[in-house]
C-alpha cells in the first residue's frame, strides 16, 4: 500500500511539472491572438466635431438644424432684402434685424412700390388710375421659436398715392400684424427666409369705406389699399448675417 501511494504521488508531481510549461506555452500562443483581437475591436467613437452654424460656419452649407431655439453668442446683425418687391411691385424693401438671446428686433423700409393693375378694381383700371406706395416703413419685435423659426409683431406706416386724370390723392395707412419666417443659412452668413405676413389696416387717413374720385366726368370709388390679399402676403428674403459682438 505504501508503495502504491508513493507511485501515485510521483505521477501527480510529474503531471504538475508538465502542466506549468504547457500553460506557459498556451499563454504565449494566445498572446498574439489577443493583441490582434484588441486591434480589430472598434475603439470608442470619438466625439463628433460640431461645425459652426450660420455666421460661425467655416464654409459649405452652413445651416445646422436643431430643435432648440437659436441664440447667438453675442449680438447678431442681419441685413436682408425682399425678392418679390422688385419682381412684382417694381420697388424695393430692405430690413435690418438685431438678435440677442431669443429676442429679435427688426426695422424695414420699402420704396417705389407700384401696385399691379390687376389688384385694382375694374372701374379703377378703366379710369386709368395708378396706385403706388412711395414709402413704407416700420419695425417689429419678436422671438425665435425653434431652430431659426421666428415670429414678429409688426407695426408699419405706409404712404399711398393715387394718380390719374385730375386725381392727386395722397393718404396713409397703418398696419399692425404678425410675421412668421424661417431662416435657412446657405453659406456662412448668407441665408434665405421664406416669410408669411398678416398686416391688416388698423388706421387709414381716408374713410375706411373709401372715397369717390371724379375721373374724366365719371365717379370712381377708391378703397384704402390693403397689404397683399386682405392683409395676407408671402415673400422670400435674401440676406447676410454676422456676429457684431460676443
Amino acid at each position: 500500500m505504501v508503495g502504491a501511494e508513493a507511485r501515485e504521488h510521483s505521477r501527480g508531481m510529474t503531471r504538475s511539472r508538465l502542466f506549468v510549461p504547457f500553460l506557459a506555452l498556451a499563454l504565449a500562443a494566445l498572446s498574439p491572438l489577443a493583441e490582434a483581437t484588441a486591434q480589430a475591436e472598434p475603439s470608442e467613437p470619438e466625439a463628433p466635431v460640431l461645425r459652426g452654424h450660420g455666421p460661425a460656419s467655416e464654409g459649405g452649407f452652413s445651416h445646422v438644424f436643431t430643435r432648440r431655439a437659436r441664440r447667438p453668442e453675442g449680438v447678431q446683425l442681419a441685413f436682408h432684402y425682399g425678392l418679390l418687391q422688385p419682381a412684382l411691385l417694381r420697388g424695393l424693401n430692405a430690413a435690418v434685424d438685431v438678435r440677442f438671446g431669443r429676442w429679435v428686433l427688426s426695422y424695414s423700409h420699402g420704396a417705389g412700390l407700384k401696385l399691379p393693375d390687376q389688384t385694382l378694381s375694374g372701374a379703377e383700371q378703366d379710369a386709368g388710375l395708378a396706385v403706388s406706395l412711395p414709402w413704407s416703413t416700420g419695425f417689429g419685435v419678436g422671438a425665435v421659436l425653434v431652430d431659426e423659426l421666428y415670429a414678429l409683431v409688426d407695426v408699419k406706416l405706409h404712404g399711398v398715392q393715387v394718380r390719374g386724370a385730375d386725381v392727386p390723392l395722397d393718404y396713409r395707412t397703418l398696419t399692425v400684424g404678425v410675421e412668421v419666417g424661417y431662416r435657412i443659412f446657405l453659406w456662412k452668413g448668407l441665408h434665405i427666409t421664406p416669410v408669411l405676413r398678416f398686416w391688416p389696416n388698423v388706421y387709414t387717413s381716408i374713410d375706411r369705406d373709401g372715397v369717390d374720385l371724379a375721373v374724366g366726368g365719371a365717379t370712381v370709388r377708391h378703397e384704402p389699399v390693403e397689404q397683399g390679399a386682405a392683409g395676407f402676403f408671402a415673400n422670400v428674403l435674401l440676406g447676410w448675417a454676422f456676429e457684431a459682438g460676443r
